[in-house]
């Protein structure tokens, strides 16, 4: 499930449409999980018929939320309840980020590896002294996501079930687009 419904405040304008690597951020991470599954699930919001443009002839779910302005937490549990709308045995959900610059399809094919190798429930990508998105959640999480219902990501739901996740050390996972002063990164 890619996340790309916020409106980009800080930023200024929706950095879903920036261009990196000769596309928008938007196209690249649909890409990446598309080399990686057949069931995309892209979560709508701010800037919705825009961004949905840009992305129309993938064979993504694009899913427009219009509470999207309730924050990351009501997204994330809008976008589970429409994965588990299409499939209500779907076995684990993804989320990702569209304004993670680095990372790639192998750290998220390394990521999966990992969480499936292992007992844990959750395997999340750790950079600095945080963890967070890109993170794989196993179904037995899912009530806990989809009762997620404020500003507050999925970290949330990994705090809760910390002996049951796996950290796997991605500091690149951390660079990201949120400020004016972040768009010398995509250079």
């Amino acid at each position: 499930m890619i996340l790309a419904a916020g409106s980009s405040s800080r930023l200024g304008q929706p950095k879903q449409l920036l261009h990196f690597k000769g596309r928008t951020l938007i196209e690249n991470v649909v890409a990446m999980g598309a080399e990686l599954s057949d069931d995309i699930f892209v979560i709508l919001g701010s800037n919705h018929k825009k961004i949905a443009q840009k992305i129309s002839d993938s064979a993504a779910h694009l899913c427009y939320f219009q509470d999207w302005e309730l924050g990351m937490g009501s997204t994330i549990s809008f976008g589970i309840q429409q994965i588990l709308n299409k499939d209500r045995y779907t076995k684990e959900v993804l989320i990702l980020l569209c304004d993670q610059l680095h990372v790639s399809s192998q750290m998220l094919s390394e990521l999966i590896y990992f969480h499936n190798q292992s007992d844990h429930i959750i395997t999340a990508c750790g950079y600095d002294k945080s963890y967070g998105a890109p993170a794989l959640f196993d179904r037995k999480v899912f009530l806990d996501l989809l009762n997620l219902s404020d500003e507050h990501g999925a970290k949330k739901v990994i705090q809760k079930h910390f002996k049951n996740t796996q950290i796997i050390a991605y500091p690149e996972a951390q660079i990201d687009i949120d400020k004016p002063k972040d768009l010398a990164l995509l250079k």
